[in-house]
């Protein structure tokens, strides 16, 4: 029943999601294309959840905002673990993302170190003190380029303002499964100079208890609990804490001069996974004999300037971005599964940890027209450039040797340095040549280098080796769009865009371990080195609607997508993964949203979207055939929600909201006999009741998230060692959790 609903939401005209005001949908302004403008006129898929939505909703991860953006699909290892999918994009290879992902005009995806594999993947920053976040789909690769060919998803941060000061102040305590979370969060706003100088600050602390119980392995069967052995409750901790901090000083009345600096960092105590077996719906339980702490250590610097003119406005950006990402993983099992019974003759404790730096440093500079005719451009030039060494290791525990009778000096250790450097100049032009309608083309061009130097060493390697190599790109990205503007209220618009994803460094796998096996998939030892880019088209039709008093907006679009060269990820029979160039996908779908206001005190929310996402080819060595679903691309999502509000007494108001999110069941592995290739699609609900004093300026609320205490799967994270085909590490959904929350504005 629950399908059918969704099913039928999907056949209906993405959705403006906007303030209230009234008994209407108030206007929102997006800066998706690099230029304000109202989200209705705009001609391209996006969403916009502003700060207040963010709020109401109580959203906290990357997660929390795909439930509300059709199309956007988060599949999601634990926090700061996360691989974006946009309109059915999906690759688990490669060394960076299908989708973009800014923090303002940052890009803030970590590339060039194998951000995908989801155990250092996206960061999650924290969604206090933000204007919005947008969520734009399809291709972007004139205005963003690479890493955006399925969609984009910006986080717009609130600026100083320079009138008046204020603060605001929240404090949250929750229970998960017997365990006290915590979280506090505050913003200062203070003018410095009126209407020259301004600074802001936003700190925020967030501190969760685990709900994964774990036990140590039994000696002689992996796939079971040791009998007798001692549990260690709740290991899946983690505790965040950062801030935001900003200064915007304005020359003169065309002139502003903003710095910012973002630091994050992120312990989590254990992975946020379950071992199945013995784990599952009901026994959230972890086999392992190691401890697994993980650290994510972000700083983000950035200095703007913007200048207007008469006719339009210039904006130079610079920024330096620091991500160090330290895990530790149990390979215990691994082990056992390859080397016994000879020489090893049971379980023993194996630990491999790896080290992922990036250092990116971006420039933009771009100019956007307000001329007073017809024609209107943005243009500019973009560099970015990555510096990524890793480092991972297996040392041999101490006694293994002594109790194997065996003399391994290391497994392994690795190394890579690698670097990316990108150069880019853009232009996006827009013709009005008719009253209602408008042409828009865009280009931009690019040149990619890379530099990589990779060695290994120890006993799974084969003894030392290395490599060092490098690469070059060139391309353009083209973008075509036509809109009819029917009336105030209606647009129609067709896009076809081009997106592209730069190629890179493989993973260390050395030629003389895995050279013969890579030839049997008629590939040549080069692929063990690097791989290529992939690229696709989309084609969309859209259309936005807003209906009588503005009580009901009606957005959607139909799309179809030709991918080529796709990246694969190849689990070799010699221990290593490679990414190889295989074949070509297709993408076909829609999505809906809609808002509806039928009273001042009510408004109904509801989000639809299927997607068809299907191999062209056979990907050898891989089990994937030909007509096989993309991974982690479930056919059919939605969600539905409802927020009712109504006054108790003069300057006290109380509201209600509930919601619901579907994701249906996906395809998470290609290999046909494996327990784990799908996973069951899941629904999720949340309850929230506040209260709200608007004289004395003060909010309480009281939630319940997993209303219902639904048990779904949100990711199958690929090891940092190898993965075994009997059991699996399993992300689940966080079970039922109860609080309440107070803020305060001043």
């Amino acid at each position: 029943m629950q399908r059918f609903a969704f099913a039928s939401l999907a056949i209906l005209p993405p959705l403006a999601f906007s303030q209230q005001a009234g008994d209407s949908l108030s206007t929102v302004v997006i800066t998706a294309q690099k230029r304000s403008e109202a989200l209705q006129q705009a001609p391209l898929s996006v969403t916009a959840l502003s700060d207040a939505q963010l709020e109401q909703m109580g959203a906290q991860t990357l997660a929390d905002v795909a439930r509300q953006a059709p199309g956007l699909n988060v599949v999601s290892s634990g926090p700061g673990q996360n691989i974006l999918i946009i309109r059915g994009i999906s690759s688990t290879a490669g060394t960076a993302g299908t989708v973009g992902y800014y923090l303002d005009d940052t890009p803030i995806s970590a590339s060039s170190n194998a951000s995908l594999l989801s155990l250092r993947g996206l960061i999650d920053p924290s969604l206090f003190d933000l204007a919005r976040v947008e969520v734009l789909r399809g291709p972007q690769g004139t205005l963003y380029g690479s890493s955006s060919m399925g969609g984009t998803v910006r986080y717009v941060t609130r600026q100083p303002d320079m009138r008046r000061a204020g603060a605001k102040a929240s404090v949250t305590l929750s229970e998960t499964d017997g365990g006290w979370n915590r979280e506090g969060n505050a913003v200062l706003n203070l003018p410095l100079i009126e209407n020259r100088l301004a600074g802001r600050l936003a700190v925020f602390y967030r501190r969760e208890a685990g709900y994964i119980d774990r036990y140590p392995i039994d000696p002689n069967n992996y796939l079971g609990i040791a009998p007798g052995g001692q549990k260690l409750e709740d290991v899946n901790t983690e505790k965040t804490t950062g801030f935001r901090a900003m200064l915007k000083l304005r020359l003169d009345n065309q002139l502003d001069v903003s710095a910012s600096l973002f630091k994050q960092k992120m312990r989590l105590g254990a992975p946020f996974q379950i071992d199945a077996p013995p784990g599952g719906k009901g026994a959230l339980i972890q086999t392992r004999l190691m401890p697994e702490p993980s650290v994510q250590d972000s700083t983000l610097g950035n200095l703007t300037l913007r200048k207007g003119f008469a006719n339009g406005e210039l904006v130079a950006t610079s920024s330096y971005y620091h991500r160090e990402v330290r895990v530790a993983e149990d390979a215990s099992k691994v082990f056992y599964y390859f080397l016994s019974p000879d020489p090893q003759t049971y379980v023993y404790p194996l630990l491999m940890t790896g080290r992922y730096i990036n250092r990116e440093w971006t420039q933009e500079v771009r100019y956007a027209s307000d001329w007073a005719g017809p024609f209107q451009l943005i243009a500019g030039a973009f560099y970015h450039k990555v510096n990524a060494p890793l480092a991972s290791s297996i040392p041999v525990t101490p006694g293994y040797n002594e109790a194997f009778g065996t003399d391994i000096g290391s497994f392994f250790d690795g190394a890579r340095q690698a670097t990316v450097s990108e150069r880019a100049w853009f232009a996006e032009g827009s013709y009005r040549f008719l009253p209602a309608w408008t042409a828009r083309v865009g280009l931009r061009a690019f040149r990619i280098s890379q530099t990589f130097a990779q060695q290994g060493d120890g006993f799974l390697n084969g003894g030392p080796s290395s490599v060092v190599s490098d690469a070059r790109d060139k391309g353009y990205n083209p973008k075509f769009n036509l809109a009819w503007q029917i009336d105030r209220d209606l647009l129609l618009y067709a896009t076809a865009a081009k997106g592209y994803r730069q190629g890179g460094p493989n993973n260390p796998a050395p030629a003389n371990v895995c050279g013969k096996e890579v030839a049997g998939l008629g590939l040549s030892d080069s692929a063990l080195v690097r791989f290529g880019a992939d690229t696709l088209w989309n084609y969309e039709l859209g259309l936005k609607s807003e209906w009588p008093q503005q009580r009901l907006t009606a957005n959607g679009s139909l799309y179809y997508i030709d991918w080529n060269k796709v990246q694969q990820q190849i689990v070799l029979d010699c221990g290593f993964n490679i990414t190889v160039n295989f074949g070509s996908a297709k993408s076909k779908g829609g999505e809906l949203e809609i808002a509806y206001r039928p009273t001042t005190q009510l408004t109904l929310r509801a989000t639809g979207n299927y997607t068809s996402a299907t191999l062209d080819d056979d990907v050898p060595g891989t089990g994937a055939q030909r007509g096989d679903a993309l991974l982690d691309v479930p056919r059919w999502s939605g969600s539905i929600s409802a927020d009712y509000t109504w006054p108790l007494r003069t300057g006290l108001q109380a509201g209600a909201r509930i919601d619901t999110s579907y994701s249906g069941s996906a395809d998470t592995l290609y290999e046909p006999d494996s327990p784990f290739r799908r996973r069951g699609g899941y629904a999720l609900s949340n309850l929230r009741i506040t209260l709200e004093n608007k004289g004395q300026r003060w909010t309480a609320a009281f939630f319940v998230n997993n209303l219902f205490k639904r048990y779904g799967q949100t990711g199958l994270p690929v090891a940092i060692s190898a993965d075994l085909p009997a059991t699996r590490r399993l992300a689940v959904t966080r079970p039922r959790t109860i609080g309440i929350s107070l803020s305060y504005v001043y």
